[in-house]
C-alpha cells in the first residue's frame, strides 16, 4: 500500500533496463520496455548538461543486489531481502564528467572500493521497492552535489582584511 502510493507520486520509477513513467498510469496496463541504443546514448548525454546534473541516471550502469537487513522486525528480517545495495563502476561511467568523478571520490572515498565501484546502500525501510527508490534518490542526491563547483577559500588578502577589522572591532570596543 506504502509502495503504490510512493509511486504515484514519483515522476519516475526505475526497473530493470527501462524506465517507466508511473504519474500518466490511470490503472492496470501492460507496459512495453524498448529503448534502442541511440536513445540510450542521447539521454546519458542528458545526464550533465554543462556540468549541471539533470536527475537522469543510466540503470543500467548500476549493479543492484539485495540481501536480508539488520534491526528490528523480527524473524521477517530474516527472510526478506529488503536491504539494497547498488554498485556503480566510477572508471567505466561515461555519462559523468572527469572533474566529477574526481570529486566524488574527494567527497565520498570511504564508499569507493578498490575495484572502483561506488556503493551505496539502503535499509531504512521494510520494503525492497522503497529501499531501491531511496539509493536512487541518494545516489542522485550526492551526484548534484557533486556536481556543483566547490566552495573556494578565501585569498591571503581578503583573510588579512578580517584580521583587520576584528582587531580594530576589539580596540574600538575596549
Amino acid at each position: 500500500m506504502l509502495a503504490t502510493s510512493f509511486l504515484r507520486n514519483c515522476s519516475r520509477y526505475y526497473h530493470g533496463m527501462s524506465t517507466i513513467r508511473i504519474s500518466r498510469l490511470s490503472g492496470p496496463q501492460i507496459l512495453q520496455f524498448h529503448n534502442t541504443s541511440q536513445q540510450q546514448q542521447q539521454q546519458q548525454e542528458e545526464s550533465f548538461v554543462n556540468n549541471t546534473f539533470t536527475g537522469y541516471i543510466p540503470i543500467n550502469q548500476l549493479d543492484i543486489s539485495y540481501c536480508t537487513s539488520s534491526g528490528p522486525g523480527g524473524q521477517n528480517v530474516n527472510r526478506n531481502y529488503t536491504k539494497v545495495t547498488m554498485k556503480l563502476h566510477l572508471p567505466t561511467a561515461k555519462w559523468i564528467p572527469d572533474d566529477i568523478k574526481n570529486r566524488i571520490t574527494e567527497l565520498h572515498k570511504n564508499s569507493i572500493n578498490k575495484d572502483g565501484y561506488w556503493l551505496v546502500r539502503s535499509d531504512k525501510t521494510r520494503q525492497q521497492l522503497l529501499n531501491v527508490a531511496d539509493c536512487m534518490d541518494k545516489l542522485r542526491c550526492y551526484l548534484a552535489e557533486a556536481a556543483k563547483p566547490p566552495k573556494l577559500e578565501p585569498s591571503f588578502e581578503t583573510l588579512e582584511k578580517q584580521r583587520q577589522d576584528r582587531e580594530r572591532t576589539k580596540t574600538n570596543g575596549i
